[in-house]
């Protein structure tokens, strides 16, 4: 993207009309290309060939928290849901209004996949810097996204639930980076 080599499980688009609309998000770039010459500074493992899937769950949620988001909503989408991602605030966490951590008990012990992630595209999340996150992370069965970004993070979801796989076999998945969508 206008001469830059970024990893693709890292792009965002963050400009809708420049030729620089994609950026590599918590990841360096991999590559520039000057004057026709590719100047690489790393390289990531590639396979001899693609590996194409097609059996995606559609069936994945993407919630962004804004203040006041009610209860209902966050209900309403872990019954309809096989996973749910939450953007949440800042490193993440929930707010304590209402019984949103009683829903994603509930949710959890039914036996969906949640994955908090953050509304900041830099840095990524840490479910333990504070009470609201740290209460998540402790007590419920909780994913967190780190710093993958949240285009990846549905997408990752959307793979390995695809992938019918029991339970604990998904979460260990979705536990450990697979094409370098976040850091270890």
């Amino acid at each position: 993207f206008n001469g830059k080599v970024i990893l693709g499980t890292r792009a965002r688009k963050t400009c809708s009309k420049s030729f620089q609309a994609f950026s590599s998000v918590n990841h360096p770039d991999l590559a520039v290309v000057q004057d026709d010459h590719l100047l690489q500074y790393m390289s990531c493992p590639v396979a001899e060939k693609p590996t194409f899937y097609d059996k995606l769950d559609g069936n994945v949620g993407l919630l962004k928290l804004i203040p006041g988001t009610k209860p209902e909503l966050v209900a309403f989408m872990t019954q309809h849901y096989d996973g749910v991602i939450i953007e949440s605030f800042g490193v993440g966490g929930l707010p304590e209004y209402g019984n949103l951590y009683e829903i994603l008990r509930a949710a959890v012990e039914r036996g969906k996949i949640i994955v908090m992630t953050t509304q900041v595209p830099n840095e990524g999340s840490d479910l333990t810097v504070y009470h609201v996150g740290g209460r998540l992370k402790q007590n419920l069965r909780l994913l967190e996204a780190y710093d993958m970004t949240t285009e990846a993070a549905v997408t990752k979801l959307m793979y390995v639930l695809g992938l019918g796989l029991p339970d604990d076999e998904t979460r260990m998945l979705l536990r450990k980076p697979l094409r370098g969508e976040f850091t270890a």
